[in-house]
């Protein structure tokens, strides 16, 4: 009889699934099709551990897993899970615990999206985190459901309700090693972050919501980060928002990226063309350079476009690395 052979991919597929995220035979086998790529039975999926050298859980640990417990004695936190915490606390996430001693903490998810609840919650899969349930009554004041998800309790939990928790009332406050990453802050914006265009008077509006943090730590901790990445950015004296200024909203989104994860949030990535493109001020800081393209550009010896109102000159790549030759810039 042919032996059956694996895929490297198969394999370290399902050697995540069942080690690291630690989802029991049945759990792979119901979204192998998601999980593996292919439908895939329980019984099937017992058999290719064993053939491909996966540790088998012992049965006290499976016991615990069903009882809804974790290993206590293991950390799961790295600094991919860190920036994933960091990104969801800026936003709708938070911590559960018991004061004033913090034990039994465990993260907690809550929106009116199934599917960002789902998501956000995805990048704590050590953790155990449940499918999102809805809670709640659907009233005037609140016509949308309420999806929330929590994972296991855990010290690695514990340890991140102390870097964002502090003082006699436990008040949520940004830690000063808060993590400012792509990831981070792409996170932050699906759940509390919203852009607006309008046309016709050319201004877009981008904010992230920040009402509930001290305003001292969003301008010495928050902004001075965001500014290290060239996002130029204030609070405002109304919500206490943090508020994208409009020559930055382009590095905003280099930054974070120009397609959502999830596609109930497309629209959060709904940004005008012309944004994309590179800026003359850019490709050169020297007053004599701008001229010189600006001439260019008039005489017909180089191609560009315009924003709308026609404020700024704008380039694709090759039309920025062509003025740069012209300009003699290296």
């Amino acid at each position: 009889m042919k032996k059956k052979t694996y895929s490297n991919e198969y394999v370290e597929k399902l050697r995540t699934a069942y080690i690291i995220e630690k989802k029991s035979t049945t759990e792979i086998a119901k979204d192998s099709i998601n999980i593996l790529g292919l439908s895939v039975s329980p019984a099937t999926i017992y058999k290719d551990i064993i053939n491909n050298n996966i540790p088998m859980r012992s049965k006290s640990e499976s016991v615990a897993m069903v009882a809804g417990s974790l290993d206590k004695g293991v950390s799961f936190l790295n600094e991919n899970i860190i920036e994933w915490i960091d990104g969801l606390m800026l936003g709708d996430g938070s911590i559960g615990f018991k004061k004033p001693d913090y034990k039994g903490s465990r993260f907690r998810l809550g929106s009116s999206n199934k599917e960002w609840t789902s998501y956000g919650t995805s990048g704590l899969a050590p953790y155990s985190p449940r499918e999102p349930i809805s809670y709640g009554e659907i009233t005037a004041r609140c016509p949308n459901q309420i999806w929330l998800s929590q994972t296991l309790m855990h010290p690695d939990i514990v340890s991140q309700a102390k870097r964002w928790y502090s003082g006699i009332n436990q008040t949520k406050k940004v830690p000063s090693d808060v993590r400012i990453t792509p990831i981070s802050v792409m996170l932050w914006y699906l759940g509390d972050g919203s852009f607006h265009y309008e046309p016709d008077g050319n201004m877009s509006i981008l904010r992230l919501a920040t009402c509930s943090f001290d305003r001292n730590d969003l301008e010495t901790i928050v902004i001075p980060k965001l500014n290290h990445y060239n996002i130029n950015c204030y609070v405002d004296n109304y919500k206490n928002d943090i508020h994208i200024r409009s020559e930055s909203v382009k590095d905003f989104f280099n930054f974070i990226g120009y397609k959502s994860p999830i596609s109930c949030y497309d629209h959060k990535f709904n940004i005008p063309e012309w944004l994309r493109l590179i800026r003359l001020s850019d490709i050169v800081k020297d007053d004599k350079q701008k001229w010189m393209a600006q001439y260019y550009y008039k005489s017909g010896q180089l191609e560009c476009t315009k924003s709308p109102g026609g404020r700024m000159l704008l380039f694709t790549k090759d039309q920025a690395d062509k003025l740069k030759i012209k300009l003699g810039i290296t």
